[in-house]
């Protein structure tokens, strides 16, 4: 990845070059995402004036952005993440490209989410633009933060052509890259230009394939947002972010964990001893002039402090123990912690602040907190799209440049992990009572195979089904 964070002007001048106008009118607003994913802007760093002086001050973080953003790719892309497909072909695809891909781009969702948008997008690799299919081509995906996304060609919900800019390594040399995957004449073409990383010229190096036709007409990349409306811009290719409506939150959350790392700071015990109390000793310094020395004494880490002697009879030797205000700190923390869960649509209580303990996450959320629910559906919805997307156009790519037997445009499942919002003990607690009411057989080894890790063969050894009654003929 380029070091700047920026629009890259080197990248959009050689887009218009090719006629395309991207756009970047996100880009200041992403600059403003990333310093509150971070913790790390005007907020967080500050400078207050005493006097005529301006002093350095800096706010602690608990990185509730961070905790926001991670909180929905946990549950999003995980493990449990599955994608399949009935058609042989893509299904191989799918295991040779896809395995593992909820684990894998996990963090790049995280990103994506805080940042507002992402991108994936595909690569080819050992390939060059002779019109011959190549078997051993190499098909990769790469993933694109917010600020390497230019949108070429867009409309309210879709992104038809985009470009995207990274750091590459080629022979043993660092250059900037700009990939545009672009229509022409009804198939996908990906456009590679170099520059070099300090003059941003353009570089030519060899073995480049400036102009490869995929000769597929599925989409070689695509967008990932999370499902928040763009408040800033109508008709914009890129999102908003996660917690577009939780600034306050953050604000509220770390405003209280500096005000209770202060009051930890400000409570340490104070001791107040008089001048008769502490030996000393005068001697003559380098310019004769006398200097009292106290011994075992310094006054610089804030406990010890040297006061004048007091009237006859008054204690030398006196300890202040302030109030650590714990419990409203706490408070505050929880609050804010609260707001922020209520504001990135995790419901209400994702999280909880314990001075034992610290930071918690919630073990179980039940399915009775319907914003979560109705919000991580919003998201499945519009990962499920961008993650088709993204498989159709490799797919296609798969099938035209390597001659590999898939059918790009065949059914396919992504089923994410839903077991975040079912209320597990609940569910158990209503078959017992189904079971004790009724007393079937069949309800018995359905609780040993759901919740008891039964096989269904065990299942039925252990609860048989009720022999026939024997009629005995009396």
């Amino acid at each position: 990845m380029a070091e700047d964070r920026g629009t890259y002007a080197f990248a959009i001048e050689w887009l218009k070059m090719l006629g395309y106008n991207p756009d970047t009118r996100m880009a200041a607003t992403i600059g403003e995402y990333w310093g509150w994913y971070t913790a790390d802007n005007e907020w967080y760093h500050y400078r207050a004036r005493r006097g005529f002086k301006l002093f350095k001050n800096d706010r602690e973080t608990l990185h509730p952005a961070a905790l926001a953003a991670e909180a929905w790719s946990d549950l999003l892309m995980n493990e449990r993440l599955e994608i399949t497909a009935e058609d042989k072909g893509l299904q191989e695809v799918l295991d040779a490209h896809f395995d593992g891909f909820g684990v894998n781009q996990a963090d790049f969702t995280t990103r994506a989410f805080a940042l507002g948008t992402g991108g994936w997008a595909i690569g080819v690799d050992d390939v060059s633009d002779d019109g011959m299919l190549h078997p051993d081509a190499r098909v990769k995906i790469e993933d694109y933060d917010a600020h390497q996304v230019l949108p070429l060609t867009w409309s309210a919900d879709t992104c038809t052509q985009c470009a995207f800019v990274t750091r590459v390594e080629l022979d043993g040399r660092d250059y900037d890259q700009c990939q545009a995957h672009i229509l022409l004449g009804g198939t996908y073409h990906i456009l590679t230009q170099l520059f070099d990383v300090k003059s941003h010229r353009m570089v030519f190096p060899e073995g480049v394939t400036a102009d490869l036709d995929t000769k597929s007409p599925y989409q070689t990349f695509a967008i990932v947002k999370p499902a928040v409306p763009n408040p800033h811009f109508s008709y914009c290719a890129m999102g908003a972010s996660i917690f577009e409506k939780g600034i306050s939150a953050i604000k509220a959350t770390d405003e209280a964990l500096t005000s209770l790392l202060v009051h930890l700071r400000v409570a340490r015990p104070k001791m107040f001893v008089a001048d008769t109390m502490i030996e000393k000793k005068t001697k003559k310094d380098a310019n004769g002039k006398n200097v009292t020395e106290y011994a075992a004494f310094g006054e610089a880490d804030d406990i010890t402090f040297r006061t004048p002697p007091g009237e006859e009879g008054t204690d030398p030797m006196k300890v202040v123990q302030p109030d650590m205000r714990i419990a409203d700190n706490e408070q505050a923390i929880n609050a804010g912690l609260k707001m922020l869960s209520l504001t990135c649509g995790l419901g209400d209580n994702y999280w909880a602040w314990d001075h034992k303990d610290g930071l918690k996450t919630a073990t179980e959320v039940v399915s009775d907190s319907s914003m979560l629910a109705r919000t991580l559906k919003k998201h499945q919805n519009a990962l499920t799209d961008s993650i088709t997307q993204l498989v159709r156009g490799v797919a296609g790519v798969c099938r035209n440049l390597c001659g590999t037997k898939a059918d790009p445009a065949a059914d396919l499942s992504v089923d994410f992990d839903d077991s975040i919002i079912t209320d597990t003990q609940t569910d158990k607690n209503m078959a017992l009572t189904e079971i004790s009411m009724l007393g079937i057989p069949a309800l018995k080894r359905k609780y040993l195979t759901d919740y008891c890790g039964f096989t269904e063969e065990e299942a039925l050894a252990a609860v048989p089904d009720q022999a026939a009654a024997v009629d005995m003929g009396f």
